[in-house]
């Protein structure tokens, strides 16, 4: 009478390696491959998703191509390992027949004290392997941005206002805090006396309509230094259509901002000049003019008193025209300079 052996996940295994056909049937239409190896290491049973995947690698082309070799040696190794009475979980990268991460668990068959086998179960997590690397990459971007990029909760038990979570490099950088300082904080904590309350109005209504905004506001660092930002803040919508966080995205615009000021300030010293030009120029220049033309015009009829008067009022009207040149060119020297 043929003895059955039960393995460590409850699959019975007989001697022969035939098992029952419901039993058979079930293992088939599993997506976990299942496979056992005696003493010896050769494949006493498997299911239909392990032949399709590893099986073409361990067992049936193992002796076609020496990396084929290469993978089922290392394989045994695990074997070995599992035959000295240890259960234990490894994750494996196969790239044919196309390419997986498989967690693989290795459990030994007991026949009574004896260890007479292994079964092995594998789980395909590839998807999970590509979600954590595409996480990573996400992380990276986030972490060596130069914009500032922090994370809030999108709602809080008490009135405060959303947590932040998440803060990266670059905003602890741009405001002089620490990790430790910023976590726990609402993103108004760098606001300060000059901060427009309006636009801190705004976002907060942003916050409890979950809506996307973006505002530009006077923040504070920690050394009390004052700095510019233009923040947008996004909601992240769950699978349930509400929004669980925000993302806020910073970008510290101290340097444009300041020189918007100076064109605006060379703008008004410009249209100061065009003013002096247009209006304080043409007055001495039209008397200069009409003086010049009765000299030219009527030398012969003017006696020495009249001419002496003209001269007088052509000096004046030369030293005024001298002045407003004067002022236009002071009135350049202050036009600020934008880079």
């Amino acid at each position: 009478m043929k003895k059955d052996i039960k393995t460590s996940y409850g699959v019975f295994v007989n001697e022969n390696g035939s098992c029952g056909l419901n039993l058979q049937s079930f293992i088939n239409n599993t997506k976990v491959l299942m496979w056992s190896v005696n003493g010896s290491f050769k494949l006493l049973i498997s299911n239909e998703p392990f032949d399709r995947t590893l099986g073409q690698i361990l067992f049936k082309n193992a002796k076609k191509r020496q990396s084929n070799l290469a993978i089922q040696l290392h394989f045994i190794s695990l074997y070995e390992r599992a035959m000295s009475g240890k259960t234990f979980t490894a994750l494996e990268y196969v790239e044919k027949p196309v390419e997986k991460w498989l967690e693989i668990s290795y459990h030994p068959i007991h026949n009574g004290d004896e260890i007479i086998g292994v079964t092995c179960y594998a789980h395909d997590v590839s998807d999970m392997k590509n979600q954590i690397a595409h996480l990573r990459l996400i992380e990276s971007v986030v972490t060596n941005a130069t914009d500032a990029i922090f994370i809030t909760e999108a709602k809080t038990l008490d009135s405060s206002g959303p947590k932040i979570v998440y803060a990266n490099n670059a905003l602890l950088k741009m405001t002089g805090y620490s990790q430790e300082e910023v976590m726990g904080k609402t993103p108004d904590f760098l606001m300060g006396p000059k901060s427009d309350r309006k636009q801190l109005a705004y976002l907060r209504r942003c916050f409890r309509r979950s809506e996307a905004c973006e505002i530009e506001i006077l923040n504070y660092k920690k050394d009390g230094g004052e700095f510019w930002i233009h923040m947008a803040m996004v909601p992240v919508i769950d699978n349930a259509g509400l929004s669980s966080h925000f993302i806020g995205i910073g970008r510290d615009v101290t340097e444009r901002l300041k020189n918007i000021a100076s064109i605006k300030k060379q703008n008004t010293r410009l249209s100061e000049i065009a003013r002096i030009q247009s209006h304080e120029v043409r007055g001495p220049v039209a008397r200069i003019k009409g003086l010049i033309n009765l000299l030219t015009n009527y030398p012969h009829t003017m006696d020495s008193a009249c001419t002496h008067e003209l001269l007088r009022y052509l000096r004046f009207s030369v030293s005024e025209m001298d002045d407003v040149i004067k002022k236009i060119i002071v009135n350049t020297d202050e036009i600020p300079v934008v880079d």
